[in-house]
């Protein structure tokens, strides 16, 4: 290989290499920049879901505050009808509230006064109440105290909760035995409420009230003058979809009280396509899912305080969640390699004109070879027919005459077909060969094209068919193919030999087979055969251009189809075309 040639090559490689080198190595640094404004972006959105919600536990805690206040300030005793108008525009305004109520302590001493107080205010039935072990609610056991629910404010679906006793329930009495002696607003861990007929969690946050309202400093004291809770009762998803009406992210997130038991934990999903939280049953969802925008657990994790637990928050990009206009890294790598496939490619086009000027000089030389050996035979024949028609006229027969243009006629169209497949090969290494499938009716094509073969065969071609077939194919393209096949099996097998030419069909392909009895194609030479000019060195004296199957090849390619060549010399060969129907 010429050392100039390696050199041309040797640069174009150290050009790609480099270039290639240069835009990935851009590529990673615009990369980089852009997931780091993604991560940023992403805590942007979690820290104001987080700061959403906070806000919205903190508003409800501070209605509770300022619902003890109304408490304390009150000169009698707070009745129901004036409970119902105070909290009912706070109901109105805070979607994210289920209830509104108020539990005081009774002991067991008062227990049928304290019923029978409330069955006079028209609750006829009401009694202090319990869930059973079947999740029922029925009266409440004997025991030293109760907390039952006497206030409750909407009342309408929150019926079930009058007179439920508080603290017959480990998580609720837990819960307001530290806001007694804390004195601070405590919430519980998660529950399923009484009134509740969905499958979902909620929560309870009690505020404590004392005997002339005021705060005992010493735990003992607040425990001695403890009167009842002040209590707001919220379902998870209310809290979470009224927090986060004004937010459009498409981020998912999970609730966990981290203030429980480990297997208590879970609060909820939220869904962002769906806009709601979920309670999954049969699996709870992974805590962290690693993503561009969030590489590690504490990338994704927000806390929050609620009545003296600790709530976590563990985000993670919806399926939804769009990264918007990112396309730096796209765009330098599309720029990095447009550019450096651009000069390769100039440099290529150089290296190629110098390239193509050898062998278009060699390409040349064998056109002009073949053309001067090919037609001048053909040629000299249609000059001495047509000379001896024009100086005989008046001497030939008719027969003589007939014998005379039939040769002109033969021998032009050997003509035309040598220049058509020079054409068409011509074009097709140009990218210039058109393509016009349209609907052939395959068996009477195949007919015609035996026919039009067979008047210059000297064998016989017998043609064998399943039936007729239709096939969007190139007509044009289809004939050069199967005339090329055919001149060849006859130019190169003995007189009265047939030739067998079959065409079949599956619900895919049309195949056409030609298969001959002649020379053969010698092994070593059958990968060349395609190479225009080309011919088999057991050719002898049969003449021809070597352009036949270098067109068979291109008709075959421009149809998307497959080909394949079986020969051993001196046995024949068989030709196998497969071109799809459509």
């Amino acid at each position: 290989m010429p050392k100039a040639f390696l050199h041309r090559r040797a640069a174009l490689g150290l050009t790609l290499s480099v270039g290639i080198g240069l835009t990935v190595l851009a590529t990673a640094l615009v990369s980089r920049w852009e997931v780091s404004n993604r991560q940023y972006r992403f805590q942007r959105q979690i820290e104001n879901l987080a700061t959403a919600l906070q806000r919205s536990l903190n508003r409800y805690s501070d209605l509770l505050a300022f619902l003890g206040d109304y408490y304390a300030a009150e000169q009698s005793p707070v009745n129901r009808p004036t409970f119902a108008s105070f909290v009912g525009r706070s109901l109105q305004t805070y979607s994210g509230i289920q209830a509104l109520e108020w539990a005081p302590l009774v002991q067991q001493t008062d227990r049928l006064a304290y019923e029978q107080k409330v069955q006079s205010e028209g609750y006829s039935g009401f009694k202090i109440t319990e869930l059973g072990g079947d999740g029922s609610l029925i009266r409440a056991a004997q025991r030293p105290y109760y907390v039952p629910v006497t206030y409750v404010e909407p009342f309408l679906r929150n019926e079930s909760a009058l007179g439920y006793d508080l603290h017959s329930n480990v998580t609720r009495a837990t819960a307001i035995a530290q806001a007694r002696d804390t004195g601070d607003i405590t919430a519980t861990g998660r529950i399923r409420l009484v009134q509740e007929n969905r499958d979902q969690f909620g929560f309870l946050m009690f505020l404590p009230v004392y005997q002339n309202h005021q705060t005992p400093a010493l735990p003992t004291l607040r425990r001695q003058r403890f009167n009842g809770v002040l209590l707001g009762v919220f379902r998870v998803s209310d809290v979470v979809e009224e927090s986060l009406q004004g937010l459009q992210y498409e981020i998912d997130f999970t609730l966990y009280d981290r203030s429980a038991d480990r297997t208590e934990q879970f609060l909820g999903r939220y869904n962002a396509e769906r806009k709601q939280v979920t309670t999954l049953k049969s699996k709870l969802p992974p805590i962290w899912i690693k993503s561009t925008v969030c590489p590690s657990p504490e990338d994704c994790h927000q806390t929050l305080s609620v009545g003296q637990r600790q709530w976590s928050i563990a985000f993670s990009p919806s399926s939804q969640y769009a990264v918007d206009n990112q396309y730096g890294a796209i765009a330098t790598l599309v720029t990095g390699l447009l550019l450096t496939i651009g000069l390769v490619m100039v440099l290529h086009q150089l290296n190629r004109e110098l390239e193509q000027t050898q062998s278009l000089s060699n390409l040349r030389f064998r056109f002009f070879s073949m053309a001067s050996h090919e037609l001048r035979t053909p040629l000299s024949t249609i000059l001495l027919s047509s000379e001896s028609l024009q100086l005989n006229h008046d001497r030939l027969t008719e027969a003589q005459k007939q014998t005379n243009i039939q040769r002109i006629h033969l021998t032009a169209k050997r003509m035309s077909q040598q220049i058509a497949d020079l054409l068409t090969l011509t074009r097709s290494e140009v990218g210039k060969l058109e393509f016009h499938p349209e609907l052939l009716e395959l068996e009477s094509l195949c007919q015609q094209i035996l026919e039009e073969v067979q008047l210059e065969a000297s064998q016989p071609i017998q043609f064998a068919s399943t039936g007729p077939t239709k096939a969007f194919l190139d007509k044009n393209l289809l004939r050069s193919l199967l005339t090329n096949l055919l001149s060849n099996a006859a130019k190169y097998s003995p007189p009265d030999v047939p030739i067998q030419f079959s065409l079949r069909c599956d619900s895919n392909l049309a195949i056409f087979q030609v298969s001959d009895r002649g020379l053969g194609i010698p092994t070593a030479e059958q990968s060349r055969l395609c190479e225009p000019f080309y011919r088999g060195s057991n050719v002898g004296e049969v003449a021809g251009t070597g352009l036949g199957l270098a067109v068979v090849k291109a008709c075959v390619e421009l149809h998307q189809g497959h080909w394949a060549i079986e020969s051993q010399v001196g046995e024949g060969t068989t030709v196998t075309v497969q071109l799809p129907l459509e």
